[in-house]
């Protein structure tokens, strides 16, 4: 479940270490965000030589998150930390590299393939 002033760690190369998320999509009275909704994110922390700078607010697709995701044959799945992948535009994003287990149950499949390598 991700909120508003949420901490997200970005799982592409794209050199951004910390993002806070500020925007959730879909509604103007949603409240929590669930693993593969887009949220609007403000960056927090950069590495040398990054794509982007701090207080940039890039578009980002949540791909893990704390809480549990129940599947239908009864087992569940649980990551240790909440992950996003920062967005250019709705199929591209701006690390070309991805690293970290990705669920098959993201809808977008586009996103996926313009990756050039999963690590």
């Amino acid at each position: 479940m991700i909120q508003k002033s949420s901490i997200l760690i970005p799982s592409d190369k794209s050199g951004v270490q910390i993002v806070k998320v500020f925007h959730l999509y879909k509604g103007f009275s949603r409240k929590i965000a669930y693993f593969g909704d887009f949220v609007k994110v403000s960056v927090k922390d950069v590495k040398i030589g990054s794509v982007l700078l701090k207080k940039a607010k890039p578009k980002s697709l949540v791909i893990r998150t704390k809480n549990q995701i129940y599947k239908n044959d009864g087992c569940s799945i649980k990551f240790f930390i909440n992950n996003s992948i920062l967005l250019k535009k709705r199929t591209t994003s701006f690390g070309k590299r991805m690293y970290g287990p990705i669920l098959k149950n993201i809808k977008r499949k586009k996103l996926i393939a313009s990756f050039s390598k999963i690590l």
